[in-house]
C-alpha cells in the first residue's frame, strides 16, 4: 500500500509539471516493474489453473474424445470408399494371353507400387477385386494381362474415378497372394485344399459391415491370423450384399474348421446388456461340434464384452447360418440398450471388445480342439 501511495504521489507531481529527482525516476521504474511482475504472477496462476482444469476435463472425457476421433477417421474412410464406388465404371480394353501358370499378371504402361494396391475378396461369388489407387494414368487401353483360364473364368478391367480396378472371377475357391514382377503386378493362386492353415468363416449382417472397419483393428486381426496360421474369411469385409444362406453355403463348401456368427441387436426398451448363444446339438460332429463351439463363444463374449449370459438356444429352421451348417457353427446375439449405442465411447468400446472376443473364441477352439497333429494344446499368439 505504501509503494502504491508513493507511486500515485509521484505521478501527481509529474502531471502537475513538477521536475522529478533521479531517485524519484528510479522509484517510478521500480514500482512499474513490481506491478508488471505482480500481474505476470497472477496471469501465470490463472493459466496454470486453466491448464489443470483442461487436463482434468480431458481425463474425464478421454474415452469419449478418443472414440469420437477414431470414429470420425473411420467415417471419413468409409465415406471415401462409398463415394469412390459411386463413380461410373469406364471399361479398359485389355490384351489377354492365356498361360497355364496359375497367375494373373498385369503389365501397365508404368510401374505401380505394391503399397498402392489393395485386394478385396467377394468370396461368396468366387471373386477377387484388385484396386490400383491413383493408377488411372498408368493403365491405358490395350493393357496386357497374362492369365490362366483353368483358374480364372473371367477378368475385367475398368477405371473408377482415379483408380483402376481389376475384377477376377475364379472357377473355384482359391487362396491368393499379391506380388510384383518386373514392371507388373502378380496375383498368384493356390487351392484351399492344399493349405495347411485352419479356415475360419465369420458372419456379421451386411448392414453391420463397417462395425470393425477401423484400420488398426483390421491390421491387428490380419496379424493375429498370420501368426496363428489361420485363413480368415470375413463376411463384413465384402462390399457386395450377402445373406446367411450364402455364407453358410460357402463355409460348408470349403469345409471350414468353424463358422462364427456375431449379431448386435438394439434393445429400444430394456436396460440389460446380455448375450444369447445359438447352436445346433441335433447335428452330431465328432471331436468338435456346434455345442462345444457355442460354449467357447458364450464364455469369450460374456467375459470380454461384459454381456450377461442369457443362455443357449437350439437353432430353428430360420437360423439358417447354424441350422444348415455341416461344420462346427455357433452364433452369439448381443442385445444392447439403445441408450448405450447412442453414446460414441460406449459403442467404440463395444466394437473393440467384439474383436477381442472373436480372437479369443478362435484361440480357445484351436488350442482345445483343433491343434491337429501336435497332440496337445497349441501355442497361440493373441
Amino acid at each position: 500500500m505504501k509503494d502504491s501511495r508513493e507511486y500515485n504521489d509521484i505521478m501527481d507531481m509529474v502531471n502537475g509539471g513538477i521536475m522529478l529527482t533521479k531517485e524519484e525516476k528510479a522509484l517510478i521504474i521500480s514500482l512499474k516493474r513490481d506491478r508488471f511482475y505482480a500481474q505476470a504472477r497472477v496471469a501465470a496462476i490463472v493459466l496454470c489453473v486453466l491448464s489443470v482444469m483442461l487436463m482434468v476435463g480431458f481425463k474425464f472425457n478421454e474415452g469419449f474424445l478418443d472414440a469420437n476421433s477414431r470414429f470420425s477417421l473411420l467415417m471419413d474412410s468409409v465415406n471415401r470408399i462409398e463415394e469412390n464406388l459411386s463413380y461410373p465404371k469406364i471399361n479398359v480394353r485389355a490384351e489377354f494371353e492365356d498361360v497355364p501358370n496359375a497367375q494373373l499378371v498385369l503389365l501397365p504402361d508404368t510401374p505401380i507400387a505394391v503399397e498402392n494396391v489393395s485386394v478385396r475378396e467377394e468370396f461368396t461369388k468366387n471373386k477377387i477385386v484388385v484396386t490400383l489407387s491413383g493408377a488411372s494414368e498408368s493403365v491405358q487401353d490395350g493393357v496386357k494381362l497374362v492369365m490362366d483360364s483353368d483358374i480364372m473364368d473371367a477378368v475385367g478391367v475398368y477405371r473408377q474415378n482415379q483408380d483402376v480396378v481389376v475384377e477376377i472371377f475364379c472357377n473355384d475357391i482359391y487362396n491368393w497372394k499379391l506380388g510384383a514382377r518386373e514392371n507388373g503386378l502378380v496375383v498368384s493362386f493356390e487351392s484351399l485344399h492344399r493349405m495347411e492353415d485352419k479356415t475360419v468363416v465369420v458372419y456379421m449382417p451386411y448392414e453391420d459391415r463397417n462395425r470393425l472397419a477401423i484400420p488398426e483393428w483390421q491390421q491387428s486381426l490380419s496379424k493375429f491370423a498370420a501368426d496363428n496360421h489361420i485363413r480368415l474369411f470375413l463376411a463384413y469385409n465384402m462390399q457386395e450384399s450377402y445373406t446367411q444362406q450364402e455364407i453358410v453355403e460357402f463355409a460348408n463348401a470349403i469345409r471350414a474348421d468353424m463358422l462364427l456368427g456375431i449379431e448386435v441387436k438394439r434393445n429400444a426398451q430394456g436396460t440389460k446388456f446380455d448375450a444369447v448363444t445359438i447352436c445346433n446339438t441335433a447335428y452330431f460332429i465328432p471331436d468338435f461340434n456346434s455345442a462345444q463351439l457355442a460354449i467357447l463363444l458364450e464364455e469369450a463374449f460374456s467375459d470380454v464384452t461384459g454381456a450377461e449370459p442369457a443362455g443357449f438356444r437350439e437353432c430353428v429352421e430360420e437360423d439358417v447360418l447354424i441350422s444348415q451348417a455341416v461344420i462346427p457353427a455357433a452364433m452369439v446375439e448381443l442385445s444392447v440398450p439403445q441408450s448405450d449405442l447412442d453414446r460414441v465411447e460406449v459403442l467404440y468400446k463395444l466394437n473393440e471388445s467384439i474383436l477381442a472376443a472373436m480372437k479369443r473364441t478362435i484361440t480357445d477352439a484351436l488350442a482345445m480342439y483343433l491343434s491337429g497333429a501336435s497332440g496337445g494344446e497349441a501355442t497361440l499368439s493373441h
